[in-house]
């Protein structure tokens, strides 16, 4: 775990300043991002503390599943949010939301879509994903964003499944300004003042970006149906093939 002092050309302490930030650590390698920030919050780090790092070793994502990187080519980056109790199924959503805005930011020329419950997606290919975890002193919310990768970066199994900015895009993409409007976005969509529901107009841009409507998905919680939307509680709407809707809240979803 080796801090630096310089990251994308600019001075830790002056993108500390820039981006508003009580706390910003940047690593060469880290284990994880998420469990640094977690140590920092049972130390008494404040709401919005920042780590990213250029390299994780023990990166992952939902349910477990491992996180590909490779040094110096994504967006890895952990931010302690000011919220109390359980992650809330919604949150994850926001984090995404703010995420694709982020990225349509330095990439206007990509459309982002948020995939439930926790992807970033561009052509139907996996660019980024969110990992939410509860701490003693708020939520811990990790994202991840490819944005450096060529196809030969990524293992075999996932070069038809993912991509990156650069490789989108077709343009060089800064990682400090990428960062800063995400963070900028998180501070919009998920601060203090941030509802327990989805709603109003997070509610509407997050139906618009969604990946998986009207697609057949199967779930390991509510079995084979049609997505139909993002429910105000943040779970997913499943059309079963009898015409019952139900409501998935956890477990892995696909598409089919």
């Amino acid at each position: 775990m080796t801090l630096v002092s310089l990251w994308e050309g600019t001075p830790v302490d002056v993108l500390t300043e820039r981006w508003g930030v009580p706390m910003l650590e940047i690593h060469d390698r880290i284990g994880s991002t998420n469990d640094r920030v977690r140590d920092l919050s049972e130390e008494g780090a404040p709401p919005f503390t920042v780590v990213l790092a250029e390299e994780q070793t023990a990166g992952r994502g939902r349910s477990g599943s491992v996180w590909h990187d490779t040094a110096g080519h994504s967006l890895l980056l952990s931010i302690l949010l000011p919220r109390s109790g359980p992650v809330p199924l919604h949150l994850p959503l926001l984090v995404g939301l703010a995420g694709a805005r982020a990225v349509e930011r330095v990439a206007p020329r990509l459309s982002v879509r948020v995939q439930w419950p926790n992807d970033l997606m561009v052509d139907g290919r996996k660019l980024g994903g969110i990992l939410c975890e509860g701490t003693r002193g708020g939520v811990v919310a990790g994202v991840g964003i490819n944005v450096r990768q060529r196809p030969g970066d990524f293992p075999a199994d996932l070069r038809d499944r993912a991509l990156s900015l650069e490789t989108a895009g077709d343009t060089e993409v800064s990682r400090a300004t990428l960062a800063g409007e995400l963070l900028r976005e998180l501070r919009s969509v998920v601060g203090p003042s941030s509802t327990s529901l989805l709603s109003g107009e997070a509610l509407m841009e997050l139906q618009a970006r969604d990946a998986l409507l009207g697609r057949i998905v199967e779930t390991a919680q509510e079995g084979r149906g049609m997505a139909r939307g993002i429910a105000p509680d943040g779970s997913l709407v499943l059309e079963r093939a009898d015409g019952s809707r139900a409501r998935v809240v956890a477990g892995r979803v696909r598409t089919v």
